[in-house]
C-alpha cells in the first residue's frame, strides 16, 4: 500500500472516530464513552484509535487543529487580510462556525470549549500580530478572538437563529465606536 492510499484510509479512519464520537456525545456525557464503544461505532479497531489518539479528548485538539489548518488555507486563497473586521473575513469565520456547529457543541458539551478559545487566539495573533504593532493591537487581538469565542456560545446556546451574514453585521455594529454626541 503506498504512502497516499495510507494517508487517506487513515483520514478515513479519523473521521469516522469523530463522527462516532459526535453521535455518542448525543447519548450520554464523554466520560461514559469507552474506547471500545467509540471504536465499535466508527467501525475501526483499537489499534487505529490509538495510532491517531492518546485520549478522548486529543480527538477534539486534533479536529480543531485541522479545521483551523483547512481554515487558514482558506482566508490565505481569499486574500482576507486586509482588516480583522472586514465583513469578508467574519463572514469566512461565522460560515466556518456555522459548517462545524456539531463538533464545536459536542466539545463544549465535553467541557473542552476552552480548546476553541485558544484556536481562535492562536489563529488571530499567528495571521493578524507583528510585534511592531505594540502592545494595544495584541491585547485588541485578544479581545476580538474573546468576542469571537463568546458570540459563538450565546449564538449556539440561543439556537443558532442567525445566518452567518446576520452575525457578521451584528459583530460590526457592536464593535463601531461610540460617537460623541455635540
Amino acid at each position: 500500500m503506498n504512502i497516499e492510499r495510507k494517508n487517506q484510509a487513515n483520514k478515513l479512519a479519523r473521521e469516522c472516530i469523530v463522527t462516532a464520537l459526535m453521535q455518542l456525545l448525543k447519548e450520554k456525557p464523554l466520560s461514559a464513552i469507552s474506547i471500545s464503544e467509540l471504536t465499535e461505532r466508527a467501525g475501526v479497531s483499537r489499534m487505529t484509535y490509538y495510532r491517531n489518539y492518546q485520549s478522548k479528548e486529543d480527538i477534539f485538539s486534533s479536529y480543531l487543529e485541522e479545521a483551523l489548518a483547512d481554515y487558514q488555507k482558506e482566508a490565505r486563497e481569499l486574500l482576507l487580510d486586509k482588516q480583522i473586521y472586514d465583513s469578508a473575513n467574519l463572514f469566512h469565520c461565522f460560515s466556518y462556525f456555522e459548517k462545524h456547529k456539531e463538533f464545536l457543541d459536542g466539545l463544549f458539551k465535553s467541557g473542552l470549549g476552552h480548546l476553541l478559545l485558544t484556536a481562535i487566539s492562536k489563529y488571530i495573533i499567528d495571521f493578524w500580530y507583528k510585534p511592531e504593532d505594540g502592545m494595544e493591537t495584541y491585547y485588541g487581538l485578544q479581545a476580538f478572538a474573546g468576542a469571537l469565542y463568546n458570540l459563538y456560545i450565546s449564538w449556539s446556546s440561543n439556537g443558532a437563529k442567525e445566518t452567518p451574514e446576520e452575525l457578521v453585521g451584528l459583530l460590526q455594529r457592536i464593535a463601531e465606536p461610540t460617537k460623541c454626541k455635540s
